[in-house]
This record gives structure tokens, sequence and C-alpha cells, in this order.
């Protein structure tokens, strides 16, 4: 009878061992995977967002939600920034939430584990990228909760100055507005320091490589600071998308300098498909004017653009750059408008078509004006007038 009991015992033993046990998924290697079940996830679905590998265009997808569960699978080539916009209703408005950031590799499954309250309170995990980021997202934590703080009591004050004395932000900051945008200036030199020292003692790291990416795109860090941490990184870090756009921004600082002869523009990603190159145009005068659909400053000065390239349309050849937009989006937007000079596609990634890391561009608009012998005259960073009344200085007497 003992015999028995012990045979039925140990079977049992066996069938529960094998019952728990759960094979871990296998992950092609041309794939990624997203997935997690979180409590108080009760929306339908969440955003997510990459750079596709063939077109260099910006991915934006939705992944359904159901019984607080989510999973999502996409190919690609090499490691990806991916974000996740969870969309979370609010009382204090969709900018408490914001977009959940990642690197993911070919290859990788990364979960998120946590909880969703008003915020979402769950992290990456899965690989050592995750740990990474995680880690420095940690260090930054308590600062990011004060800078969110900031943001929550500028937004309030502005309108209760809209209320009570009139005020509207179109007239400039105001001086109770910009005492706040100074303490919120403040927090975001200190998260700089941070994210610099990150990047420093970890140069095998592939995510200090994408910070470091981003401190030079935002301009957080001087060009010789970075380039000093950049030549510091390991060689197996040398290969990452990361690393190379460092380099190839860091070039681009250099060789758009003022008095520099202008880079090469040689490509096929025009509206019509056919080849452009910058230096066909060699004896005239070139406004080069990097900007997207999406931002208001470049949209408002187009009909400026347009009336200059009529008005010195002997002297002066217009190039557009776009970032951010399809080429059919790019269409629908100029062809109406007779804007109908040469418009180039920058394409993301690592690519000889990214014009916007080849030129170090860190905002929209930027303007460069090129001579008649492809010397860059200036470059203009931002909205203004001063490109134009540059132009005007240069060609009013042609």
């Amino acid at each position: 009878m003992k015999k028995i009991t012990l045979l039925i015992v140990t079977t049992i033993l066996v069938l529960s061992c094998k019952d728990n046990t759960v094979k871990k998924e296998t992950i092609p290697a041309d794939t990624f995977k997203v997935f997690g079940t979180l409590k108080g996830l009760d929306v339908p679905y969440i955003f997510i967002d990459y750079t596709h590998d063939v077109t260099g265009d910006r991915v934006w997808d939705t992944i359904k939600v159901k019984n607080e569960h989510f999973s999502y699978n996409a190919k690609i080539k090499n490691t990806k920034r991916v974000a996740i916009w969870p969309m979370l209703n609010s009382k204090e408005g969709m900018g408490k939430n914001g977009k959940v950031e990642f690197l993911v590799r070919p290859g990788d499954a990364i979960e998120y584990k946590g909880e969703v309250t008003e915020t979402f309170d769950a992290i990456p995990t899965g690989t050592s990228l995750c740990d990474d980021i995680n880690t420095f997202n940690k260090s930054t934590e308590q600062l990011n909760k004060k800078a969110s703080k900031i943001m929550g009591n500028i937004r309030a004050l502005t309108l209760k100055l809209i209320k009570e004395e009139s005020y509207h932000p179109s007239q400039g900051m105001h001086p109770k507005v910009q005492v706040k945008y100074d303490s919120l200036k403040t927090i975001g030199e200190e998260i700089a320091v941070i994210k610099k020292n990150f990047v420093k003692e970890r140069p095998k790291s592939e995510v200090a490589a994408y910070y470091l990416s981003k401190m030079v795109t935002l301009k957080e860090i001087p060009d010789n600071d970075a380039l000093t941490l950049l030549n510091a990184f390991d060689n197996t870090v040398k290969t990452s998308p990361f690393y190379i756009d460092v380099a190839t921004r860091l070039k681009g600082s250099e060789t758009t300098k003022s008095g520099n002869v202008v880079p090469e523009l040689v490509s096929n990603r025009t509206l019509d498909g056919k080849e452009f190159n910058l230096k066909s145009l060699r004896g005239k005068y070139v406004l080069i004017d990097f900007w997207g659909t999406w931002c208001g400053p470049c949209v408002a000065e187009m009909p400026k653009v347009k009336e200059y390239s009529e008005t010195y349309k002997d002297n002066l050849v217009i190039v557009g750059v776009n970032s951010g937009d399809t080429k059919q989006r790019i269409i629908d937007f100029v062809t109406p408008k007779g804007y109908n000079w040469v418009q180039l596609l920058s394409k993301k990634g690592v690519n000889d078509d990214n014009f916007v890391s080849k030129f170090n561009i860190s905002g929209f608009p930027t303007k460069f004006i090129i001579d008649p012998n492809g010397i860059i005259i200036e470059k203009y960073i931002g909205g203004s007038e001063e490109a134009f009344e540059k132009l005007d200085e240069i060609l009013k007497d042609s």
C-alpha cells in the first residue's frame, strides 16, 4: 500500500512539474516582439512608432488591448528606438502620460511589467538594453517628476493670466511664466549632466550611444565633449546606428560651417524619382530649406520662400529638404500652393540619404545660403527674417 501511495504522489509531482513548465517563445531572428499584461490597462488600444528599415519613414501602428494584455511584433534589421504611447485617461491630460521609449534588437522579446493607474507605471524587461534604459530612467526619475509638476504649473498659470490679465502667449512670455521656465531649464541641465556621466561610464553600452545621439541632436553637449565620449566607445558599439549617427552629425557640424564647401547632395529621393545633384546649380545662389509639414514655423514661411524664388528667379534656386513626411503627403501639400521647387526626402537611419544627420540639423526650419561657387554663406536655425534679409542684401542689385 505504501508503494502504491508513493507511486501516486510521485506521478502527481511529475505531472505538476510538466503542467507548470512554460515553453519560452522563440522570436525569429529578423523580428522583435513587445508585450505585457498590466493591471489597470483599460484602454482599447495603444500606439507604437519606430522607423521603417527600407523607406526610412516613421511607422505608426496601433496595438489592441484585450483583458489588460497587449502584444505586437514586427520585422527589423538593426537596433531600433521604439516608443509606445499608452494614451491613458488622466485627470491632468494626455501630457501626463507621454511616450515610453525602449531599444530593441532583431530577435528580442520585450515584456512590460508593472501596472497602470493614471500613469504608465511599467518598465521594459528581458534584455540588457532594457536594463540600461531602466537604470538611466531611475537616475532621472525625481527630476522628471519635478519637471512634470512645473509644466503643469506653467499650463495652469498661463490659463490664469489669460483670464485675469487679458494676457495672450502671442505677446511673448509673461515674466511670471519665465521664472518657472528658468526652473525647468535648470532641471534640464541637471539631467544633461546625468546623461553625460551615464554615457561616460558605459563605453560598451548601445544605450549610452543612443543617449549621446540624443544629446548631440538636441545640442545638449558641445561638439568637442561629444567627440571625446564617442572616441571612448568600445569597438563592439561602433556598428550601432546610434554611434554612426553621432559620428555623422559631428562631421556634419564641422563641414557645414560658414566658409566651407557645402556637402554633396546627390539623390534620387525626389518627388519625380529623378536624380538631383546640388553641384548642377553652381553659378547660382541656392537656398536649402530643411522643413516638414508638421512644423508650424516651416509652413508659415513657405509663402515667403515662394515669393523670393519668384523675385530672384534669375539668380536664386530653392532646394527643399523634407523630414518626417511621406512623398504623397509632400505632393498633396506643395502642389496646390505652387511650391514647385526641388524637394528631397531625407531618410532616417544609417544611409546616404539621411540629409538631416549629414547636415547636423537640430531644429526646423533650418536654412543654408550657398554662393555660386558652392560655399556656405550662412546657416539659419528657426523661423526668422534673417535669412530673407541676407538674400535681399546679396541679390537686390543682381
